[in-house]
């Protein structure tokens, strides 16, 4: 159960001045979000699958196609075992 002072202090940390009127308003719907996320706790969701989507989504995929590279090895002064390397810049 959320208390007015539990809202008193939230706006002090958070450093909202609220009046009192403010106060006692979002302790009541405060309030009533957590019985509603109470009531959501009660649903049977083992069957339920996961989503990650609201919407049907279907990606569009490219064929993979292999493609000589348009970079050229001469290019880069820094080779060393067929793999490319920077010199270091931080000491």
């Amino acid at each position: 159960m959320i208390t007015l002072q539990d809202i008193e202090k939230i706006a002090r940390l958070a450093r909202i001045g609220l009046q009192s009127d403010e106060i006692i308003s979002l302790t009541e719907d405060i309030e009533n979000i957590i019985n509603y996320f109470q009531k959501l706790k009660e649903l049977s969701l083992e069957e339920v699958l996961p989503m990650t989507h609201t919407v049907e989504k279907t990606l569009e995929l490219r064929p993979d196609i292999v493609q000589e590279s348009k970079l050229s090895i001469d290019k880069f002064p820094y080779l060393k075992f067929h793999y490319f390397y920077v010199p270091a810049v931080i000491e």
